[in-house]
């Protein structure tokens, strides 16, 4: 089954809660508590991975946070809301959380490994869009974001066709700061990668109440939630897989341009999501790629299709992923990231923004290196 799924899985978001909310200060402990029973409620029958995650080896360890955060809660040492933001750090899941208002207060129990990397030692580290040739023989496309007010799908035409007037024989794909987004705006990029066919993990969605409602919700829109809304109607189980067998054969557009002899992915710590499903994809359907860079990507891949709701009282939004892939549990994502294939030798790029940095010319001239032996 041929499928793009991942614009539903990864960027779709719907409001489910309630809009209204009071000054945090003037909550009662009552109202704390139900904060924090909402979210409890939200995680344990909505979250996708949370059978993953809460097993026989970590269930004591939840459930005894569980019960001093409730425990604080009523003894007016803990806010519901923070307790809940609490609790959902626990999991080190990227596409599971809150929103505080600020980076600071959202990030306050985050793993270091899942805080944006600022990279001090580049000035500025500020990627920007670019497609240009980096030599006569290499052509760059930038892509720091898939989002369509920063890299539109016509931005995106535009940069392939430009490659194919270029005159190079190599492209470098530079994702460095892309967090993900929707993976709509990068699959006219699959043609000039591919050569042979490959395949994809499948997700399957749990299938609570809320989440049913969700799918209700965006059924017009996604065909795929109707699908998954049928599948269940007809079973009734917990959990509905997206599509006929877990493995998905990769869909690539027909393309008639030229295809680059060479190909690499530049990556860093802040690429997760849509951009690591472009990493997997990639590597799936291609022989000429090559990944590089000095860390592996931030690993948020392995639960998606995020759908939002408020916390009855302090009316902060929490985001509860509802479809997990089938990668899990033994070969997920989200704890290691996706490895570079070649770490890059040298130090940094001195600036990261709309110019041809250390890194982009290294890896031109390894590749032109290549190309004269």
């Amino acid at each position: 089954m041929n499928l793009r799924v991942s614009s539903f899985l990864v960027t779709t978001v719907v409001s489910t809660g309630l809009l209204w909310s009071q000054p945090k200060s003037s909550l009662t402990v009552d109202q704390n508590v139900e904060d924090f029973v909402f979210a409890l409620k939200e995680l344990e029958t909505g979250y996708a991975g949370f059978d993953t995650y809460v097993n026989d080896s970590t269930r004591q360890d939840y459930d005894s946070m569980v019960s001093t955060l409730r425990q604080q809660i009523e003894t007016n040492e803990r806010s519901g809301y923070d307790a809940a933001l609490f609790l959902y750090s626990w999991f080190d899941d990227g596409h599971l959380g809150m929103d505080m208002g600020s980076y600071k207060e959202t990030g306050k129990y985050m793993s270091e490994r899942r805080k944006f990397q600022t990279y001090d030692m580049i000035h500025p580290y500020l990627p920007e869009p670019l497609s240009k040739p980096a030599t006569s023989k290499t052509y760059l496309m930038r892509l720091p974001e898939f989002d369509e007010e920063i890299i539109s799908m016509e931005w995106i035409e535009n940069a392939i066709r430009d490659y194919n007037t270029s005159g190079c024989d190599n492209l470098i794909i530079d994702l460095r700061s892309n967090g993900g987004g929707d993976e709509r705006l990068w699959h006219p990029l699959l043609p000039l990668l591919y050569d042979h066919p490959g395949t994809t993990k499948s997700v399957e969605f749990r299938m609570s109440d809320n989440n049913i409602e969700y799918l209700q919700q965006v059924a017009d829109e996604f065909p795929e939630a109707q699908m998954i809304l049928d599948k269940y109607n007809s079973t009734h189980e917990e959990f509905i897989l997206l599509t006929d067998k877990e493995d998905i054969e990769i869909e690539v557009p027909k393309y008639n341009g030229k295809k680059p002899c060479r190909i690499a992915f530049i990556i860093d710590a802040n690429n997760g999501s849509a951009t690591e499903e472009l990493l997997i994809q990639a590597k799936a359907i291609s022989d000429r790629t090559i990944i590089y860079g000095k860390e592996n990507t931030g690993g948020c891949l392995d639960c998606s299709s995020v759908r939002e709701a408020s916390l009855p009282y302090s009316g902060y939004p929490i985001f509860i992923p509802t479809a997990r892939s089938c990668r899990l549990p033994a070969n997920g994502i989200d704890k290691t990231g996706i490895a570079p294939d070649v770490i890059i030798p040298i130090n940094y790029p001195s600036s990261l923004t709309n110019n041809l940095d250390e890194w982009v010319i290294w890896i031109a001239e390894k590749f032109e290196s290549i190309a004269h032996k």
